[in-house]
């Protein structure tokens, strides 16, 4: 089982013209702000194995990317064929149990077909970084899944 954010973002904050400019569907999102500036957002999948189950378990998130990579991404979309094979790109949420994971850095790669891009976290001194090398114990997959259905 894998867990999906929603949103990169919580429209309930913005300013009316960003409310009024914010788009979503299951694999993309943007906004525009009155300054003039645009975020893009594009879903992807972040791996952490679980050495118990010789499996991944995924959480479904949100991944800030430059105007470029959403374009490369989006024009490859349908055929599952990029003309980069990755992006660079910022997390966009807080995973539990991992505080100061919003805005990681991380490549984003591609992936044939229409299958969502892998989010492969930068080399930093966090936590959650040691995670997707390391693997995560499979009692802390049932935490997450167990917090999915409190809600």
């Amino acid at each position: 089982m894998d867990i999906a954010f929603d949103a990169p973002v919580n429209p309930d904050t913005f300013d009316d013209v960003a409310r009024s400019t914010f788009r979503k569907n299951d694999d993309f999102c943007v906004v525009s702000y009155a300054t003039g500036e645009t975020d893009r957002f594009i879903r992807c999948l972040l791996p952490l194995p679980v050495p118990q189950l010789a499996d991944e378990f995924c959480f479904g998130v949100w991944m800030s990317v430059s105007e470029k990579s959403w374009n490369v991404y989006r024009d490859g979309y349908d055929s599952g064929q990029y003309e980069e094979e990755l992006c660079f790109g910022y997390l966009m949420h807080e995973i539990p149990e991992y505080p100061g994971s919003l805005l990681l850095h991380a490549n984003v790669v591609f992936q044939p077909g229409n299958q969502r891009p892998n989010v492969y976290l930068h080399d930093a001194e966090h936590p959650l970084v040691a995670a997707q090398c390391d693997g995560v114990d499979v009692t802390q997959v049932e935490r997450w899944v167990a917090l999915t259905h409190r809600r």
